[in-house]
């Protein structure tokens, strides 16, 4: 093996080990072995105007999946190429609430500091009032994703969905 190649390597298996939004003393990130639904890839209309993503969601009776993200993340693009593009993801993305982007790089600092969102990719499930109804910090893959946010789901008042 060249000594590029072990180099090319080394930094690939660094920058794969290192997220986003995983700090050196937490535990290792969930599994990169990817459980999906479906390999048939599904696109999600994502709002990314923060207001406008509310007054649908009080429109619809539907929460709000907020994914604060940035475009240097590794974790992100995971959650964008992978778990996002699953067909059952995308489906209850779809159906069950209104997905929100919001790039953390963009002039939304104020959003940052009140709903406390330390590092990308971050994913907050809010009721169309705007009460935080469950976060998930980090990636994960599209079968925990839909248990976690089916979980966040169901905390959702009746009159809500």
């Amino acid at each position: 093996m060249s000594r590029a190649m072990a180099i090319g390597l080394m930094v690939g298996a660094l920058a794969a080990g290192v997220g986003c939004g995983v700090r050196q003393d937490d535990a290792a990130p969930p599994q990169v072995e990817q459980a999906v639904t479906s390999h048939t890839a599904a696109e999600v209309r994502w709002e990314t105007d923060w207001n406008r993503g509310f007054e649908r969601a009080r429109r619809e009776g539907k929460p709000v999946l907020v994914d604060f993200y940035a475009d240097w993340c590794v974790w992100c693009k995971h959650l964008e190429t992978i778990t996002f593009r699953d067909q059952k993801v995308a489906a209850l993305l779809a159906s069950r609430v209104v997905p929100v982007a919001v790039n953390i790089d963009g002039n939304v600092q104020q959003l940052i500091r009140e709903h406390r969102i330390e590092a990308p990719p971050t994913i907050v499930v809010f009721d169309a009032a705007g009460a935080e109804l469950g976060r998930i910090p980090g990636y994960l893959p599209p079968t925990g994703f839909l248990a976690a946010v089916e979980d966040f789901l169901k905390a959702t008042p009746p009159a809500a969905r």
